[in-house]
């Protein structure tokens, strides 16, 4: 019994308990069930509430705060690199976007100011050439058929179209169709044709009247104008650069009356700016000019909104408006007040050139020993070219080595160019039978002891005495000639005579000129010429020297304009009184090339005549050819868009005024 008890009590226990467990598992499953339902229950009532509050299903600042809480360290860490790299990348996208199609572009607005020297008078197309102060405002306010663009080349500006004959002598000009005045009326051919007949017209006295004489005009239609010219002459575009006047505001005036009318002062034009105001001192002086951009200019519209114009007495005192920061920009620096200027790292000083050519005009008419090349040819080998450039000039200037400027599209770089070489020189003359005599000082004061026991009936001092004393101490170079000899060939008539090399070099009473010329004289009389130097004032060279044709030397500048067409001052037509030819240079085939680079049309055929025609001035040496000056314009660095390379003449460097700015703005392009 004991034993039963003890071996099945036990699996009774055992088998309850196993009926427990069972009941215990199978109610826990049912629990759990009941318990996740639940659960669910209450996690999409709690998705209802929050919707509830918030329908974006994008977690907002507030919420993203609390992110940390729910990350490890190692998953923020992870997630503050990527940020950074997102952030990095956009910024790079968005530099490269800006670089690629964001633009610094000019805006509208602004005031400039230059200083001038001189004042206003008769802003005027047909008198303003007589002034740089009237010319540079009839430019901004006056527009031309054609004009220089920033490189010198001729371009349209009133013109659209144009059409020449094929005898090159009618020129049928068509009329841009979209030019107002500043008043607001269109522009037509009648004014052209008022224009160029008020030049023409002897009662207006224009300068501009010479430049026309043989020429017509006529109108086709109220946009179109003829031009008839006598004879052919292939730089007459370039003619056409005088502004056009409103023929209904200057027919009521009388042509007597025309330099006096109030035009003058308050003009209307068609040009990129028109007259605003004017202010004048105490003494009625002109001292400011305004201008306003044309709104309905028919080209680029003007970026700067106005241009006021500062007249000042002389360049110092406008150099020092510069300084005071009074004006953005000076209308000339002369060399001698570069070094005037202050605060240069703020100022730009634009170095243009000029067809202009400062030379030595050799006149062989005045002096015989002129007409040997050989003389000519070692005179300018002996002058000092870029010595005077850099000590004269302070290197503002470029070589010059023929008649036609560097720049010029018919210039031929192929010629002979002459630099100095004072050994070449010497051989040359040694070769032609030039010798070299030494004067001491003794000589000459053996001559001057001489020379004081002359009483007022007895002189004794020779010829030859003479022209010792008058040359001085030195190593001049002499030529003998033979001595003549009676017919029969024996007996001695008349004894050698020895003919010194000396040249009288005129100049201009300038402190240029003189510096110039002294540079010079150095040289030549270093190589054994004789040199006297013989200033005028700059107001009586034309009456005194160039007129009469009187030097033996001329150091002169001549403006040759931006065509190569140099007839003028070359041709043999030209030589002698009231003529250009400064050298009095005369030379058939010379004649022949520049008759046929004004006549044909074909710019390679213009430029084949005229390289021809250099290379014979170079071969024959009448003059010797020095530098083309720049023209120095300043402004202050806040001004932009100025392009301007070349000019004819000051006014050029408003040609590109419209692309001046002094504001920028930012423009997305695609």
């Amino acid at each position: 019994m004991d034993l039963f008890k003890s071996k099945f009590f036990p699996l009774i226990g055992r088998i309850k308990k196993s009926i427990a467990d069972s009941r215990s598992f199978v109610f826990g499953i049912f629990s759990r069930k009941k318990n996740a339902t639940m659960t669910a229950d209450n996690s999409l009532a709690d998705k209802k509430l929050i919707y509830s509050l918030s329908k974006s299903k994008i977690p907002n600042f507030c919420q993203l705060k609390h992110l940390r809480l729910a990350l490890s360290k190692k998953e923020s860490l992870l997630l503050k690199y990527l940020l950074v790299f997102i952030v990095l990348n956009v910024a790079f996208l968005g530099l490269n976007f800006g670089r690629n199609h964001l633009r610094i572009m000019p805006v509208s607005g602004g005031q400039y100011f230059e200083a001038l020297v001189g004042s206003p008078a008769r802003i005027n197309p047909l008198y303003a050439s007589l002034s740089d102060t009237d010319n540079d405002i009839s430019r901004f306010i006056y527009s031309s058929l054609f004009k220089y663009d920033g490189n010198g080349q001729l371009i349209k500006d009133l013109v659209e179209d144009y059409q020449i004959s094929p005898d090159g002598k009618i020129y049928t000009i068509k009329i841009r169709n979209d030019v107002k005045w500043h008043n607001g009326e269109k522009l037509t051919a009648d004014d052209v044709i008022f224009t160029f007949e008020a030049i023409t017209d002897s009662a207006y006295n224009s300068p501009l009247r010479a430049s026309f004489s043989g020429v017509d005009i006529s109108k086709q239609d109220d946009q179109t104008v003829v031009f008839t010219i006598s004879e052919k002459y292939a730089p007459f575009l370039s003619l056409l650069t005088f502004g056009i006047m409103p023929v209904d505001l200057w027919e009521q005036i009388d042509p007597q009356s025309a330099p006096l009318a109030e035009l003058n002062l308050k003009p209307i034009g068609s040009g990129p700016y028109q007259y605003k105001t004017f202010a004048k001192d105490k003494s009625g002086n002109i001292k400011s000019y305004t201008l306003s951009a044309n709104k309905n200019y028919y080209g680029k519209k003007p970026y700067i909104k106005e241009i006021t114009l500062k007249f000042y007495s002389d360049s110092t005192e406008a150099v020092g408006a510069f300084n005071d920061n009074n004006v953005d920009g000076l209308n000339f620096l002369a060399k001698e007040d570069e070094g005037s200027l202050i605060s240069r790292n703020s100022l730009n000083i634009f170095k243009i050139n000029q067809p202009r050519i400062k030379a030595i005009f050799l006149n062989q008419s005045a002096n015989a020993s002129l007409k040997n090349l050989k003389v000519r040819q070692a005179l300018a080998l002996a002058t000092p070219r870029q010595n005077i450039i850099d000590q004269v000039l302070n290197n503002e200037a470029i070589p010059a080595y023929g008649p036609i400027p560097a720049d010029n599209f018919a210039y031929n770089d192929a010629i002979e160019k002459y630099n100095f070489d004072s050994a070449h020189a010497s051989s040359l003359l040694e070769a032609d039978g030039w010798k070299k005599e030494v004067i001491t000082l003794e000589n000459i004061e053996l001559l001057n002891n001489k020379k004081n026991q002359a009483t007022s009936s007895k002189e004794v001092l020779t010829a030859e005495e003479k022209t010792k004393l008058n040359l001085g101490a030195g190593n001049w170079l002499y030529k003998e000639s033979a001595p003549v000899k009676s017919s029969n060939g024996k007996t001695v008539i008349t004894p050698a005579v020895r003919t010194y090399l000396i040249l009288n070099l005129t100049i201009i009473d300038n402190d240029d000129d003189g510096k110039t010329a002294d540079l010079i004289k150095i040289n030549w009389e270093k190589l054994g010429v004789k040199t006297n130097i013989v200033k005028v004032p700059a107001k009586q060279i034309q009456s005194d020297a160039i007129k009469p044709k009187t030097y033996e030397a001329l150091l002169f500048s001549e403006m040759i304009g931006n065509d190569p067409d140099v007839y003028a001052f070359w041709h043999s037509s030209q030589a002698g009184a009231n003529g250009l030819n400064l050298s009095n240079y005369k030379n058939e085939e010379v004649d022949k090339m520049l008759e046929e680079g004004r006549l044909t049309s074909s710019r390679d055929e213009r430029i084949a005549d005229y390289k021809k025609f250099q290379e014979l001035i170079a071969n024959d040496a009448p003059a010797i050819f020095l530098y083309s000056p720049n023209y120095l314009y300043v402004q202050n660095k806040k001004i932009k868009g100025f392009a301007v390379k070349s000019l004819a003449m000051p006014a050029d460097r408003f040609t590109d005024v419209s692309a001046w700015y002094m504001k920028t703005g930012e423009r997305l392009e695609w």
